[in-house]
């Protein structure tokens, strides 16, 4: 695993094989190669080809913005080996997106390299293709992106035999743009900016399309659904060619698509947040296997305060708790379908105590069988003890605009996709604390959780980010740093 080119790495899968660390602390400095402080807040992953490095962040933020939002974002060029910044480049857009907003901003997308070309996408309205020597501009993109909803746009560009995805709405001026524009796939010639094709299903800005392949066909799979009465319809998943933008299967379903769509040769995976369901589909025709339910006759493992306790068969929905799936938290791999529990004893946003609190779950897709492990929420064991996150970025000033972005990133909140490496898994909430767990494993019980690990000083510390792993490497970022650990 020489490069990582994409957000979702060089399979487009959000996993690849060989080595990575597993072990580390940032405040400790255990394991970290290098530190580099960044200019301002950012929440793109870390695209990587030989020994450069790309990624984004929000331009930097002056004092007099009392509203904490901004519309430009940078993408930086940094040596692998140093850390160093090597070049950037400035693509303002015309969206307002605050900064350090809990729920993406203008700097989400992860950029796209192919080693001679680097594509940095701003979802407030931009696209710049640079050259990765120098940076050089090669070409530009500008569209207006959806309004009057809050700034949520999860959308990750993918680059495909030549063929760049962007998420948009029909151009203004097309005569099928619809008075509240929906969002659709369109394919860009990569060397010229050129729309080779708009898809005929159309997705929501929430949505994270996966790529994948059904015989030799390159394909994405694409949801509809979320919330603020988001247009597209109908709600469900569509797989797309990326040939040409056709629609090759359909299915219509119930639910939010605020998650990876994440499929294989076999099976598409949809999760209903509504209500606590998960529905495997047959990769080639949509058709529906089977719907499991997330709350009824699950295994449950959970700390007392002294031990682990196992439970068989629970009826979490007589226990009145709401098994939420984390947004953007799932990932399927080694026939299961992983995610973690958005976790709150008390009800919120209409919705009551949700949980089971601060775990890890884990669906076999195959027989349905539903099992749920209690996390430590910070390296030193601690349990059931949120920590706050930091919005004070590396010039020392605090530059969120919502209350939100200080929680600890078990509820309410959109944390970075995970990212399996030779089938360990890594996620990372919100306050820097980043989990690797054992994908393969045979029992779901504490032996399954390899490692609990910080990205800084517990409480001054805040990431929305997805790793990279690179060559025994392992780049992630913070608001205040770039950071190499091996």
């Amino acid at each position: 695993m020489s490069n990582w080119p994409q957000a979702a790495g060089p399979n487009g899968n959000w996993q690849t094989t060989g080595k990575a660390p597993v072990a580390w602390s940032v405040a400790d400095g255990k394991g970290v190669a290098w530190k580099t402080a960044l200019p301002e807040t950012g929440q793109s992953g870390i695209a990587v080809w030989g020994d450069r490095l790309f990624l984004t962040t929000m331009a930097v933020q002056v004092p007099s913005n009392t509203a904490k939002e901004g519309r430009s974002i940078v993408g930086h060029c940094v040596d692998a080996n140093s850390g160093k910044i090597l070049w950037s480049v400035e693509l303002p857009a015309s969206e307002p997106s605050p900064y350090a907003y809990g729920f993406s901003d203008s700097s989400s997308p992860t950029p796209v390299t192919d080693g001679k070309s680097v594509w940095f996408t701003n979802s407030s309205g931009s696209i710049a293709c640079c050259a990765v020597r120098d940076g050089r501009v090669l070409w530009t993109r500008t569209w207006k992106p959806t309004t009057g909803r809050p700034f949520n746009k999860q959308f990750e560009p993918i680059l495909d035999n030549g063929v760049l995805l962007s998420c948009e709405p029909r151009d203004l001026g097309d005569t099928q743009r619809e008075r509240d524009p929906w969002n659709y796939l369109k394919g860009l010639d990569a060397a010229t900016g050129k729309v080779l094709w708009v898809a005929e299903d159309a997705l929501t800005h929430y949505n994270t399309p996966v790529f994948g392949k059904l015989g030799s066909i390159p394909c994405v799979l694409q949801g509809r659904g979320g919330h603020h009465d988001v247009p597209e319809k109908p709600i469900g998943l569509s797989l797309t060619s990326l040939r040409d933008g056709k629609t090759i299967w359909r299915t219509e379903l119930t639910g939010k698509a605020l998650y990876n769509m994440h499929w294989d040769e076999k099976v598409a995976v949809w999760i209903d947040e509504d209500h606590s369901t998960m529905t495997v589909l047959e990769s080639k025709r949509g058709k529906i296997i089977r719907t499991i339910a997330l709350d009824q006759n699950v295994g449950l493992r959970t700390w007392d305060g002294s031990k682990y306790v196992t439970e068989t068969d629970v009826d979490l929905k007589a226990r009145k708790v709401k098994v939420f799936p984390a947004w953007f938290t799932n990932i399927t791999i080694n026939g299961h379908c992983w995610f973690l529990c958005f976790s709150n004893p008390q009800p919120a946003y209409g919705q009551g105590p949700t949980g089971p609190l601060y775990c890890t779950g884990r669906v076999n897709l195959t027989t349905g069988k539903v099992e749920y492990l209690e996390l430590p929420t910070a390296p030193d064991g601690s349990y059931k003890k949120p920590v706050p996150a930091s919005t004070v970025n590396a010039a020392g000033r605090d530059i969120a605009q919502d209350a939100r972005s200080k929680r600890d990133g078990w509820h309410w909140i959109f944390i970075g996709s995970p990212i399996a490496v030779d089938g360990k898994i890594y996620w990372t909430t919100q306050n820097g604390v980043t989990y690797v767990v054992n994908g393969k494993a045979k029992m779901l019980d504490e032996k399954a959780i390899l490692a609990v690990n910080d990205l800084g000083t517990l409480g001054q510390t805040w990431s929305l980010n997805t790793p990279t792993a690179v060559n025994g490497k392992l780049y992630h970022r913070t608001m205040r740093e770039l950071i190499c650990l091996q």
